[in-house]
Parts: C-alpha cells; sequence; structure tokens
C-alpha cells in the first residue's frame, strides 16, 4: 500500500487531484468522503479509496448517551479548558510538544455498548460507497486511560481479584485490552460487511503505557509514525530507529506495518525534499514498499515535495 492522507482538505478539482495523486505513485486514497465522479475517476486509476472513522462524539450521542464518554481526570480536565484557549502555533510547534497534556475531544468510552452501536453504524456509512476504512483517534484523549464509572468499576473488580498487583499495572492491563479489542471489533465488523474491505488506522493518539501498541491491533495495514509533522525534526538515526522497531514487532497474521511519514506545509515547518527523500527510503525499506504520506494538501502546495515522492515511489 502507497497512500496519502488527505487530512486538512484537498485543494482545487477534488477530481483532478486523483489523477495528482496516482501520477505521483500513490495507489490508495484516504480521505473523509467522495463524490461519484472522484470515486469514478479513482476507479479510473486504479486508486483505491479509504474514507476515516473517527470514535469521537457527535452532539446527539453526548446528549443522549453522557455516561459512555471517556472521562479523564479532574486535572486533566482544568488542564485542558486551559490549553483551548492557547495559540495552537505556541503550544504545538512553537513549544517543542507534538501532543497536548490531554486532548479536548469528547472521545466515546470503547467498552459501552452503545459506542459500539455508533461505530459500526459508521463503519456501515463508510462501506457503502468506499473501498476500506482508516480508523484515526482511536485512543484515549489523556492517552493512558479512561476514568468513566465502567472503567473504574472494572479495575476495582481486578484489584479484588489481584489485590497485590500494583494498581498501575492493573490500568496498563485495562487500557491495553480495551484497545485491542476495539480493534478486533472492527476489524471483524467490517469484513463481515464487506469481506474485501482495506481496514487500516494511523496509531494516533500515542499510547503512552507502550508507543508501539500498535503491533496488536487486529488491522490489515497499521500505519505507525516514523517522522512527526512538526519541528523540531527528528534525527534520522530516530527515524530508522522507530522504523526498525516497529517491523521488528510486526506479526504478520496480526497486520502488515506501514510507516507514516506526516509533512506539513506552513510556516517553518516544510521539510527539504532531500530530507523527505532519506525518510521515503527509510520508509520504503522497512514497509517493504510500503508508506503513508499526510498530507495531500503539502504535496499539492509543495511541488518539490511531489516530485521528491514522485521519485521514489516511480
Amino acid at each position: 500500500m502507497k497512500a496519502v492522507w488527505t487530512v486538512g482538505g484537498i485543494l482545487g478539482d477534488k477530481v483532478a487531484s486523483v489523477d495528482f495523486v496516482a501520477d505521483l505513485g500513490f495507489d490508495t486514497i484516504v480521505m473523509g468522503n467522495a463524490s461519484p465522479e472522484v470515486r469514478a475517476a479513482a476507479q479510473k486509476r486504479s486508486v483505491q479509496i479509504v474514507t476515516t472513522i473517527f470514535p469521537f462524539a457527535d452532539d446527539g450521542f453526548k446528549r443522549n448517551y453522557s455516561h459512555a464518554l471517556q472521562k479523564v481526570r479532574d486535572y486533566e480536565y482544568q488542564i485542558g479548558g486551559i490549553l483551548a484557549e492557547q495559540p495552537w502555533e505556541q503550544l504545538t510547534a512553537g513549544s517543542y510538544q507534538w501532543h497536548p497534556v490531554s486532548l479536548t475531544r469528547s472521545g466515546m468510552c470503547f467498552g459501552h455498548e452503545e459506542t459500539k452501536v455508533a461505530i459500526r453504524a459508521r463503519i456501515d456509512k463508510a462501506l457503502s460507497w468506499a473501498d476500506g476504512i482508516a480508523l484515526d483517534g482511536f485512543g484515549f484523549m489523556n492517552y493512558y486511560a479512561c476514568f468513566c464509572d465502567r472503567c473504574e468499576g472494572i479495575r476495582a473488580e481486578m484489584k479484588t481479584a489481584e489485590p497485590d498487583k500494583p494498581d498501575l499495572d492493573i490500568l496498563v492491563e485495562m487500557s491495553t485490552k480495551t484497545l485491542v479489542d476495539v480493534h478486533q471489533m472492527v476489524y471483524e465488523y467490517a469484513k463481515s460487511i464487506k469481506f474485501d474491505a482495506i481496514v487500516t488506522d494511523h496509531v494516533w493518539p500515542p499510547f503512552r503505557p507502550d508507543e508501539y501498541i500498535g503491533h496488536q491491533f487486529k488491522l490489515d495495514y497499521c500505519t505507525q509514525t516514523i517522522s512527526w509533522f512538526y519541528p523540531p525534526e527528528w534525527r534520522l538515526e530516530r527515524v530508522e530507529f522507530e522504523a526498525a522497531e516497529m517491523k521488528r514487532l510486526e506479526d504478520q497474521s496480526i497486520n502488515r506495518f506501514v510507516p507514516f511519514i506526516g509533512i506539513y506545509e506552513t510556516g517553518g515547518h516544510v521539510r527539504s525534499a532531500e530530507r523527505l527523500v532519506k525518510e521515503l527510503e527509510i520508509a520504503l525499506k522497512y514497509g517493504e514498499g510500503s508508506v503513508v504520506v499526510s498530507r495531500l494538501t503539502t504535496l499539492q502546495t509543495q511541488p518539490q515535495l511531489a516530485a521528491a515522492v514522485k521519485s521514489m515511489l516511480e
């Protein structure tokens, strides 16, 4: 799989963008939705369209199933409120932080039946037209656990069963199982709807207890970050280490590891073409020819980067 994500949208005509993507050497485009004209253009160019599935709660879910929302600790709510008021640039690249302390989105708690029903409905809608689904946001809003009444109750039961087990070990064990289980559920349901559907993801938000957890997720392709969007750029030694470690952990009976490279197009965040070529070399080596690049708008606005991608994917 050679895929490009359209996070941030698509510039210009969407049908023409399919030709642009195909001409660069990609065979898959990940997007929110696609018109019949875009789907026809993709089929003509043998480009598969995979659509995104998010586990964030809409207004109806928040109103009707507030008990099924992820909860974070009180201090995390307070910090999140402060961070939400800060300028985006200062909060991320301007302070050398790729992830804030806690996300401010309302995430559904994966263990609740209401959440499973909502996610299945989103899969139904997606696979009514797309070639597959790409999961994004399937993690914890604070990167490590949910503290809703259900999750707290389960951890209390685990503690009763194993009173000598450290609380932190119980928390990590439950959180890990929660993420593994929801990916298994999504995979099995998607395949029951459309047996040849692509099921992939982007491992985000990261899981702090184990940032290499992706190798445990049942998927066709598990895309994991080897180079992030914002400065400071990771040293190439780290980029290769990340790719090598994720490849080492890969179990192809569970999923195929695909390296994810994030690129940005504004301010001081634009990669050089030479740097991107080196990252792509690493990605294609450890991904055995597969790679995911995000974002499409960067390639549309930065011709030198588009040329670099084309030179590597041809």
